[in-house]
């Protein structure tokens, strides 16, 4: 397996057009070995207590059952998945071992993680990412993480096409007889998003590739993207539209624990409302991001949450609008709605909801606590 890696080191500097700068530490496990070291590996970057808080903000925006656990639920899924991954953090490549020599589908994710490894060398996106993950908003580590895996991405297809027909097949073969099952069980939103950093970064890479090349990616990795609009719309990244300004909110809540303060961006929107609208509209809705910030505050089993969101145009934000009150009809359970001081405010006292637009403007308060949303609502001056 070791010699095999070795021509597939050679392939990757020649296809990515950048030597390694050492040569990338191999570590090969046996397959229990392989799959305790997955799981110790993701229990430790794992923050249970953060999956804990986010597990109650999507529990209360309707996109998890009550008896859900995202924490054990992204540990299964990401072990289930993982066939072989760079560790930023120690600059290994790890691989399970593989009794009759490296297989054709081991080959195609050993030259994704081989990319990995040696634009780290070049780039060290990874202390970036790093950084991104413990100061940032969320949406610019999400965007950040698609232009890594895209390029990944875009090199282990190039890998594929170096492939007789009965290779591939046998990849393929490889691919179906996978366990995803786990997966399959997953909330949908989940699944895409796990997809994400591949599949759109994949197509983000496609287009800095046709727009200049190799030497285009490597420059993105020294001014990389910060939105995840920019990797939906590439065109926005060349042009250097960032997003709009938007100040924070300043909404607190005694004796409440202010558990996160964050982005959804555009990918995180179209997440939030993915079960609740087609898909044209769910593109209608989502596409006029302009910037957008929340908070969440824990006390106890109470979660309570205020959201500020900026659209490009009235319209844009009218759209969303829309969107949002069909969401907490519909998904999260909010009952009718009546005008309350030129914004809706939904019947049901659990979730407390209450949605109001101002021009392009649009504020969404949601609640396990009645007294709380209201007294988030009363602080935003709604």
């Amino acid at each position: 397996m070791r010699s095999d890696i070795g021509v597939i080191i050679l392939d990757v500097e020649e296809s990515r057009g950048l030597p390694f700068l050492e040569v990338p530490t191999i570590t090969i496990l046996d397959e229990v070995d392989f799959t305790e070291r997955v799981n110790a590996q993701l229990r430790n970057d794992i923050d249970e207590e953060d999956l804990a808080g986010q597990d109650a903000l999507f529990t209360l925006l309707g996109m998890l059952d009550t008896d859900d656990d995202l924490y054990e639920m992204v540990v299964a899924l990401l072990t289930e998945q993982v066939a072989g991954f760079y560790d930023g953090e120690t600059k290994e490549m790890v691989v399970p071992a593989s009794a009759d020599g490296i297989t054709p589908l081991q080959e195609i994710v050993v030259a994704h993680e081989l990319v990995h490894a040696l634009t780290d060398q070049h780039f060290e996106f990874n202390t970036e990412f790093e950084r991104r993950i413990d100061e940032g908003i969320g949406d610019d580590a999400t965007a950040l993480q698609a232009l890594i895996e895209g390029d990944a991405s875009y090199q282990q297809f190039l890998y594929l096409e170096s492939f007789d027909p009965a290779k591939a097949a046998q990849a393929a073969l490889e691919a179906i007889s996978i366990d995803s099952s786990t997966l399959a069980g997953a909330p949908r939103w989940l699944q895409r998003d796990l997809t994400f950093p591949y599949q759109q970064g994949l197509r983000f890479t496609n287009f800095i590739m046709e727009q200049s090349g190799l030497k285009g990616v490597d420059e993105a990795y020294q001014d990389p993207p910060i939105t995840s609009e920019q990797i939906l719309d590439p065109n926005k990244y060349v042009r250097n539209e960032g997003p709009l300004r938007l100040e924070a909110l300043a909404v607190d809540l005694v004796g409440w624990q202010l558990f996160d303060e964050a982005t959804f961006g555009e990918w995180g929107t179209q997440l939030v409302l993915l079960d609740t609208l087609t898909p044209g509209a769910l593109s209608q809705a989502t596409a006029g991001w302009g910037n957008d910030t929340y908070r969440v505050f824990l006390n106890g089993d109470e979660t309570a949450f205020a959201w500020s969101y900026l659209a490009e145009s009235v319209e844009d934000a009218e759209d969303l609008a829309n969107g949002l009150v069909a969401h907490a009809r519909d998904t999260m359970g909010a009952g009718g709605a009546e005008e309350s001081g030129g914004g809706l405010l939904f019947a049901s006292e659990t979730p407390w909801v209450f949605i109001d637009r101002i021009d392009d403007r649009i504020f969404f308060i949601a609640s396990t606590d009645a007294a709380a949303g209201a007294d988030l609502r009363t602080q935003l001056g709604l």
